[in-house]
């Protein structure tokens, strides 16, 4: 039996500019890191060449079925497409969870397909690098699955660590930000996230991205040229130890994120953020595509616990988190039982 787990991350400018419509033409850069919530998988090997899928996130079970006839249904699509791309034909349980909801926000999905490529050319023996990983990751939920995503997830939870990312047209390149303990250490005591009490869909959100930038809709585009250079700014002051400037920055970044398309910020969450603002938070952003999931505030600490009281006041609940400096792994339980 083997588990496998893969972090969930927080992106702090950039998102969008990860679209392959955006960066074939423009390039693209993301500042991300990842963080200690995580998808998981326990990977049961079968002595027959049957399969079946649980999923308590959603609730389900998908019955024994041969590889053939493998249907990719709400809950277990990922980890299905996963399985017949790579053609793994020999039969297991697989149980799947995430510390998440699913749409919240924070990488779930390319996560768990990241963990379930890692899992399988893992239990192979293949010694896939982090690129390779995150380039079939992303293929079985752009073009498979036709998640209508960026490449960034995909190589932040398949790298791991606080990085800066540069997408170009035929390549893709991950650069560790270097930052002192200490100023790491007081930039993730500072975040505060909270969870909005609602998810959604990220392909509801992203479908109309990518067509107004397929139309070369200039009030996009300008706005991703702005927080494309407002990513290269939190990185360069990240390297300098100014996590304050940072604070501004991701300010400047959900104003000019929340100018992309309809949907990804409504009354109540312009409601919350205003709130947050006043409570002492000096800027924040909502993660992943928007419309829902989690909402992320820089806060200093003689201002967090004003701010997480009326979070809590308004219905929204504290995550705890840390930042996560490695990609996934899968560990063999047998082997740990055994002391190997």
């Amino acid at each position: 039996m083997n588990v496998g787990i893969s972090p969930l991350r927080i992106s702090f400018a950039g998102g969008g500019t990860d679209m392959p419509e955006y960066y074939d033409q423009f390039d693209g850069y993301v500042v991300s890191s990842t963080i200690n919530l995580f998808t998981n998988i326990v990977f049961n090997q079968r002595r027959d060449d049957s399969f079946q899928v649980f999923s308590p996130d959603y609730e389900l079970h998908r019955k024994m079925t041969d590889f053939e006839n493998m249907e990719l249904l709400p809950g277990t699509e990922i980890a299905v497409s996963v399985v017949k791309h790579m053609n793994y034909k020999l039969g297991a349980d697989y149980f799947i969870c995430s510390d998440v909801q699913p749409g919240s926000g924070l990488g779930g999905s390319s996560s768990l397909t990241v963990n379930c490529v890692n899992t399988i050319q893992t239990l192979r023996k293949e010694n896939w690098d982090s690129k390779k990983i995150a380039e079939t990751a992303f293929y079985v939920e752009r073009n498979l699955l036709n998640g209508k995503i960026g490449k960034q997830d995909d190589y932040i939870t398949a790298f791991g660590g606080f990085n800066l990312i540069k997408f170009k047209k035929d390549d893709v390149t991950v650069t560790p930000i270097s930052i002192s303990n200490s100023t790491i250490e007081e930039f993730s005591d500072n975040l505060i996230l909270f969870f909005l009490g609602t998810t959604r869909k990220s392909n509801d959100v992203l479908s109309q991205q990518l067509e107004l930038i397929k139309n070369k809709d200039q009030k996009i585009l300008s706005s991703l040229d702005i927080v494309k250079d407002l990513a290269l700014e939190i990185h360069d002051s990240l390297k300098n130890n100014d996590i304050s400037k940072v604070a501004e920055i991701l300010n400047k970044g959900w104003m000019a994120k929340k100018k992309f398309t309809e949907g990804i910020t409504n009354n109540k969450i312009d409601k919350i953020y205003s709130s947050g603002i006043e409570a002492g938070a000096i800027g924040g952003k909502i993660t992943g595509a928007g419309g829902g999931g989690h909402i992320l505030f820089y806060c200093e600490k003689q201002n967090q616990e004003k701010l997480k009281e009326k979070m809590e006041y308004l219905g929204l609940k504290h995550v705890p988190f840390k930042f996560y400096n490695n990609g996934p792994k899968v560990l063999n339980l047998y082997e740990q039982i055994q002391g190997y």
